[in-house]
């Protein structure tokens, strides 16, 4: 073992080596005034959806991250943006630096790079892949001149430079780094690097293993490879880069690796949301309120000093989201709230020990990923027409104003009414968001395609975003984005996870906690004369995917359906994973051996096929298709409509621009077939793919 450890930070070293020379790949050029203008009015396009700039962690969740970096003087913010181009198959990537108050035009500080990848521990499996970008944090220097940052080229990783008056961006590192995070010195003459080097050496350890066989064990996730994942936690390495050599050595964990959890040693174990006052003399923290509970709600505590204060009251608890700190000492925390459990985030103010706190802003709209930034909070911000941009919130008045806009030009789109609904049900209120065509008329029953599971933020095209609202709503559907209401289960206490999961399971009385939500909100669009009963889709990813499956079967409702991920049946016991099957027992499956036929009788489409009437489209990942292959053969075989398409080298949240137009494409042709039967159909993923559509951040943007 210490052979390897040796040989790994001789390789580490070695990837560092000297500075070589770095060209950045350019983005396309950006479109004419005359192609901007052509847009005014138009209605939203699959394409426009691809062609819009992001940053940050993928999807619509409160808690992703922003990776927002502020200069050390305040006044200058750090964003590495992407943006997907289809016609290439890739993404056009960027680190822009804006100008806090929107004097000056952004600076792009680099151009070029290629996508990186997330990893996650999946059970005891380790690295495994999903499609959404690796969560890494441009870093400022101390001197608040240079940004340190990861780029990867031809397959290559490595850590980059970049002055922030966007004069000069190069490599500082050579070789292959498995860079999971960075940091400076505090003197600012080299950069931490904290590194999954262990995970290397595992794959090279498995890669030996290999030429004598591979036991199979709970290693080997067989639904997406027959390679074993490195199956143990895996601990960090540290390198120290010298910035002016580009000179590497290996970093003791005890001196590195409190620079990247700087804030755990301030509160409780266990504590969530922590965070320091300027002056670091008092620390904000949640923990959860009741022992032995997994989904206990959590408490807002304040540390000042030696004196630790609970705060009391009711808005104190809950599901809190973040905690930070006003320059007046003042605690800022963040909770979402009713109607409907968790439809709106608010914001309030506290001053520890003094009174009860004070809302400052509440919305029904996504903020995420807030950092503490002075008399403000800086937040990605979305809305339900509105893509993401940078904002900032007053922390004494929480009035919110727009910093950065990477799609200018995306208002000027013509969009149909949309609004929020909020409705009852046998199971307690739900929410979701409608939106309807751009020529809507009153009294025109339309068509309704469901898109599932989260609806907070921008309607883009639901989880895993393979279903494109806006363009769905332009093509004449009215589309509900159905926000999933709270497990059946968090009624009921549980110590664990199983015992949450078995609750859930039994009777399948969470499947039909959502379906009788989802169902409801059907009844109510009738009723209201918006909608068509007998022209209704219903589409999903993952938890989604699971609430088509269970609606196939237990409801008259849909004419057309079609799904990201499938299917749950007995056969995923041997399909996917030894992993995945002891947690299905543990959750409340029957185990091998045993007669599942009646457990399985309304869910599994595999031993029931003659239950699903609506037409279904799979369009699954080539790491996941093997899941559904069983639940396919047997509704082919009894005659269904049902047709498969595969997409290489993705995951479970596919990653590919042209994958992603082609599945947005097929996805609205698909809904178009079967529920506008009258209206010409095309077959989409025969089109084209369109030109590059990348554009340049300009002064207008700022502000």
């Amino acid at each position: 073992m210490q052979r390897s450890r040796l040989s790994l930070s001789a390789a580490l070293l070695a990837a560092a080596g000297a500075l070589p020379t770095g060209a950045a790949a350019l983005c396309s050029t950006p479109p004419t005034a005359v192609e901007q203008s052509a847009k005014k009015g138009s209605y939203v396009t699959s394409e426009d959806l691809t062609a819009l700039w992001d940053f940050g962690d993928g999807g619509s969740s409160p808690a992703n991250a922003s990776h927002i970096a502020l200069s050390p003087d305040g006044k200058q913010i750090a964003l590495q943006m992407r943006m997907a181009d289809a016609a290439t198959n890739s993404y056009c990537l960027r680190l822009l630096v804006v100008d806090r108050n929107g004097a000056h035009a952004p600076i792009v500080a680099d151009e070029g790079g290629e996508f990186i990848k997330a990893t996650f521990s999946n059970r005891r499996l380790q690295a495994f892949p999903i499609g959404l970008p690796m969560p890494l944090t441009p870093r400022w220097s101390p001197s608040g001149r240079l940004l340190a940052y990861v780029r990867r080229d031809k397959g290559q990783t490595r850590l980059w430079l970049a002055r922030a008056d966007g004069s000069k961006a190069f490599p500082l590192t050579n070789g292959d780094l498995p860079i999971v995070d960075l940091q400076w010195a505090a003197d600012g003459q080299s950069v931490l690097l904290e590194t999954d080097s262990a995970r290397v050496e595992a794959d090279r350890e498995i890669e030996a293993e290999g030429l004598h066989g591979f036991r199979y064990d709970y290693r080997i996730w067989q639904a997406a490879r027959a390679l074993p994942f490195p199956g143990t936690a895996l601990g960090y390495t540290y390198v120290r880069i010298d910035i002016t050599t580009g000179n590497a050595s290996m970093a003791e964990k005890g001196e590195a690796a409190p620079a990247f959890k700087p804030l755990a040693i301030l509160a409780p174990k266990g504590a969530t949301n922590v965070s320091t006052s300027d002056s670091r003399n008092a620390v904000a923290w949640t923990s959860p309120e009741r022992d032995n509970e997994i989904r206990s709600p959590v408490r807002l505590h304040v540390k000042i000093g030696e004196r630790t204060i609970s705060c009391k009251s009711q808005v104190c608890s809950g599901e809190l989201l973040g905690s930070w700190w006003s320059k007046d000492d003042h605690v800022l925390f963040m909770r979402t709230e009713g109607p409907a459990e968790r439809s709106r985030l608010a914001l309030y103010r506290w001053k520890a020990g003094s009174g009860d706190p004070v809302r400052l802003f509440i919305t029904e709209h996504l903020l995420f990923g807030c950092q503490a930034g002075g008399d403000e909070l800086l937040c990605g911000y979305e809305s339900s027409l509105e893509p993401r941009r940078l904002v900032g919130l007053s922390v004494t008045d929480g009035r919110l104003r727009s910093i950065y806009e990477p799609n200018p030009t995306f208002a000027a789109h013509k969009f149909g009414p949309t609004h929020r609904m909020i409705w009852q049900f046998s199971g307690g209120e739900a929410f979701g968001d409608l939106t309807l065509p751009p020529d809507y008329r009153p009294g025109r029953k339309l068509p309704l395609v469901i898109v599932q599971y989260i609806s907070r933020g921008f309607l883009r095209g639901g989880t895993g975003d393979e279903y494109p609202i806006l363009p769905l709503a332009a093509q004449g559907f009215a589309v509900l984005s159905f926000q999933r209401p709270a497990d059946y289960a968090s009624h009921f206490p549980a110590a664990d996870w199983s015992a949450f999961s078995r609750n859930n399971v039994k009777g399948w009385a969470d499947r039909r906690h959502v379906l009788a939500a989802l169902e409801a909100a059907i009844s109510k669009l009738v009723a209201q004369g918006i909608v068509d009963p007998d022209r209704i889709g219903i589409s999903g990813l993952s938890d989604g995917a699971s609430t088509v499956q269970f609606a196939l079967m237990n409801s008259t409702r849909f004419r057309a359906a079609a799904v990201s991920s499938c299917c749950e049946d007995v056969s995923n016991y041997d399909s996917v994973s030894e992993e995945y099957y002891l947690d299905l027992v543990r959750w409340g499956y029957p185990p091998r051996g045993i007669d599942g036929r009646q457990f399985w009788q309304d869910y599994a489409m595999l031993d029931n096929p003659g239950k699903v009437t609506a037409p279904l489209l799979m369009q699954l990942s080539d790491d996941e298709f093997r899941m559904a292959l069983p639940a396919y053969h047997a509704l082919e075989a009894a005659g269904k409509t049902v047709e498969m398409y595969v997409f290489p080298d993705e995951h479970h949240i596919k990653w590919q621009p042209a994958h992603r137009l082609a599945i947005y494409r097929r996805s609205m042709e698909w809904f178009k077939r079967w529920l506008m039967p009258a209206a010409p159909a095309k077959a989409a993923s025969d089109d084209p793919p369109p030109g590059p559509t990348s554009r340049r951040p300009t002064a207008s943007s700022a502000g």
